[in-house]
């Protein structure tokens, strides 16, 4: 046990390492192109090995990238936002920026008095790993001034805070809706199986929707030795979390309160990024931690003493 809470502790540095340095910077400027009209743009630099991604994905991999913009009366937009990735070509579409996207659109004032453009920047980073919590984050910009820092005025964004000193956990059983609002403990399985693993996850997740595509053939192959699998959504969407356990074929049990990284069973384990994964054995002790694919499979290989 005591082996695993140090684990847990190591995983949540490295965690705490991405939240207080987010992989995302921002960098606006707005240049006049004639008289009281105005070009926009909003450029995102993004650290290796993460990404985000495009605008209005209609639903599916990854959150997309989305601009809000506070009611003003002396703005009106000309054209709508248009983006191009760092590594993009000409007539090429990207899945996901991993170096870096520039969005434009061009702006006209009704009048000649100053002007300042609010708007919030909704948007999601990933590796091929990992996904962070969504970020929101709230802008001014000066029209007609150089290209300016990206000072946050507000942000709901959880990977801001400031986490030190280790922190680790114990398992404890938990109560929480199936994907019919029906109120499931984790002790009625958890207390039937051997080994249960406890998956959190989310439709927009794409490491996440892999790997969880991977542990399908595990499931059945180990199920009847006495494996189970929870799975804990961090959706906020009751129809697209249905939508995803149908389309990948999930039959194990589904569990979310949609409230996301907001979530109180996300709290409790610390979850400030996904996916994250906790094997555990009848009894609750910790086994494994973030284990998946050929090393799952492993491992309960040697568990099982197959």
């Amino acid at each position: 046990m005591r082996r695993f809470m140090l684990l847990l502790a190591i995983c949540q540095l490295a965690f705490s390492a991405f939240a207080q340095n987010h992989p995302v910077s921002w960098e606006f400027s707005s240049k006049q192109t004639g008289p009281l009209t105005y070009e926009v743009k909003y450029q995102a630099e993004v650290k290796a090995p993460y990404h985000i991604y495009p605008q209005g994905r209609g639903g599916g991999m990854g959150m997309p990238t989305e601009f809000l913009f506070e009611p003003n009366d002396n703005v009106e937009f000309s054209s709508e936002l248009l983006e191009r990735g760092v590594e993009q070509h000409d007539g090429e579409h990207l899945s996901h920026y991993a170096k870096g996207v520039t969005f434009t659109h061009t702006l006209k004032l009704r009048s000649e008095k100053k002007t300042t453009l609010a708007f919030t920047i909704k948007y999601m980073a990933c590796t091929n790993q990992m996904c962070l919590p969504p970020s929101k984050k709230q802008f001014t910009l000066e029209l007609g001034s150089p290209a300016q820092n990206a000072v946050a005025l507000k942000s709901d964004d959880p990977a801001d805070l400031s986490r030190k000193g280790t922190i680790s956990f114990q398992y404890e059983d938990f109560v929480m809706p199936d994907v019919e609002g029906k109120e499931i403990s984790s002790k009625d399985i958890t207390s039937k199986s051997k080994y249960t693993f406890i998956d959190f996850w989310a439709s927009w997740c794409s490491p996440c929707r892999s790997q969880g595509r991977e542990l399908i053939p595990i499931y059945q192959n180990y199920k009847p030795k006495g494996f189970d699998v929870i799975a804990i959504s961090l959706d906020t969407d009751v129809k697209v979390w249905k939508k995803a356990i149908q389309a990948d074929g999930y039959a194990w049990v589904n569990l979310s309160d949609l409230k996301g990284f907001d979530s109180a069973l996300s709290k409790r384990y610390h979850i400030t990024a996904i996916p994250r994964n906790l094997l555990i054995d009848q009894k609750g002790n910790i086994v494994a931690i973030d284990i998946h694919g050929k090393e799952l499979e492993a491992k309960l290989a040697e568990l099982f003493k197959i």
